[in-house]
């Protein structure tokens, strides 16, 4: 992977800001620190949209399928809103959790 100019000042800033992490031992490397960040930030968009849809759930006391079975012919638009966000959530979700699999895969 060749590294072009554009990059050099994006690889520095990034270099000033996790050096310190490195140098005072509270990663082994900068391997371990970018992994860890990052999966991190994947997990807490994984545990927000899993609050998200859980609320949905507890709201409406069902299923995301069993809550769009319920609409299915007869949504307001109020109710369709609600079906988008709690769909969102979903998608959301679900992207987040396959992201973290192919980046802990690729990190190993």
């Amino acid at each position: 992977m060749s590294i072009t100019k554009s990059a050099t000042p994006i690889l520095e800033y990034a270099d000033r800001l996790f050096t310190p992490l490195v140098r005072e031992g509270i990663f082994k490397s900068y391997d371990e620190l970018l992994k860890s960040l990052l999966l991190d930030y994947i997990d807490r968009q994984i545990t927000l949209h899993e609050k998200q849809a859980r609320a949905f759930e507890v709201k409406h006391g069902m299923t995301f399928e069993e809550y769009t079975r319920n609409l299915r012919g007869r949504a307001s638009i109020a109710e369709e809103d609600e079906w988008m966000d709690w769909e969102e959530a979903l998608v959301f979700l679900r992207k987040w959790k396959k992201i973290k699999r192919q980046t802990a895969n690729a990190a190993s």
